[in-house]
């Protein structure tokens, strides 16, 4: 009787994920990746305890277990998926997908019958699939934290993910280009209105410090001009407002620029306010009204 009660509360748990809203205590990348699998989970403990403890299905031939937890889980998730907008969530089929990824993991783990060895070689590739961005992911929060305070390393194509932008983004070493100072970023800017990056993954805090560091290497003979936004998380996105942002246009010469911005100079710019370092939220790059296609190369950005 313990254990059913237990399995019904933790069911509930398991239920109630799928309608609330977790970003504000987990990294919103982190959620990204890891919300498939949440699916994953959900509907794997769901199917195990109807294997295990439903008689009409546990004692049941493989193929008419396999058609009540595929019936079950379409079922279910598709009225899941009906109701979720009515808390704030978006309907989303490829959720429906990964209800069965979890429907099948536990029909091969807790079926009676034996299974064909290709056919579970085949799902634990498939899985592997989807566990792989979160594992990448995951290990590049602890590399975040870790290296503060730098806030933006290239090391390796993951940490590309805490860059938005409208272009693809691409790592360049030395061999690639002699003049760059180990991994750099490759920022594309091209023409339109305007175009860039922004860093939206890293450490806030930048309190206790007294500078931003970083190096531009622009590979034309012209200088270009770069304007750099600074946001905390007081910033409204959707009202942009200058004022309310730190915002300066970087001259940046031929060949490598060695950029260093007083967090002073940060905090005291937002005439509206005082940005709140303690929080900041968003480092962005843009280039305006381009005429042909530009490209530029960040090195990692320190606080000093």
């Amino acid at each position: 009787m313990f254990n059913k009660i237990l399995l019904s509360f933790i069911s509930l748990c398991f239920i109630s994920l799928l309608f609330i809203d977790v970003g504000d205590l987990i990294s919103e990348r982190i959620i990204y990746v890891l919300w498939p699998l949440g699916h994953v989970t959900v509907f794997a403990f769901w199917s195990a305890l109807l294997i295990l403890y439903q008689p009409s299905i546990r004692n049941a031939p493989l193929f008419k277990q396999w058609c009540l937890l595929t019936l079950s889980c379409f079922a279910l998730g598709a009225a899941i998926e009906l109701i979720q907008p009515f808390f704030g969530r978006s309907r989303e089929l490829d959720d429906l997908f990964m209800n069965y990824i979890g429907v099948l993991l536990s029909l091969i783990i807790f079926t009676r019958h034996s299974i064909n060895l290709l056919f579970k070689a085949g799902y634990f590739i498939v899985l592997s699939y989807f566990l792989l961005p979160a594992v990448t992911t995951a290990y590049d929060e602890v590399k975040m934290r870790v290296e503060f305070p730098t806030i933006a390393s290239f090391d390796n194509e993951i940490s590309l993910t805490r860059w938005k932008a409208d272009q693809a983004l691409s790592l360049v070493t030395s061999k690639q280009l002699p003049d760059a100072q180990g991994k750099v970023m490759k920022i594309t800017f091209v023409p339109r209105k305007y175009s860039g990056v922004a860093l939206r993954y890293f450490q806030g805090n930048w309190s206790k410090f007294n500078q931003l560091s970083f190096d531009f290497y622009n590979p034309y003979e012209q200088t270009l001009s770069v304007t750099l936004i600074i946001t905390d998380k007081h910033y409204d996105k959707g009202k942009p407002n200058p004022q309310d942002r730190f915002d300066k246009v970087l001259k940046v010469k031929p060949g490598h620029n060695d950029i260093n911005i007083s967090l002073d100079e940060i905090k005291q710019s937002v005439s509206l306010r005082q940005m709140d370092l303690g929080n900041v939220a968003g480092v962005d790059f843009y280039m305006y009204k381009l005429k042909t296609p530009k490209y530029l190369y960040l090195a990692p950005l320190t606080l000093q």
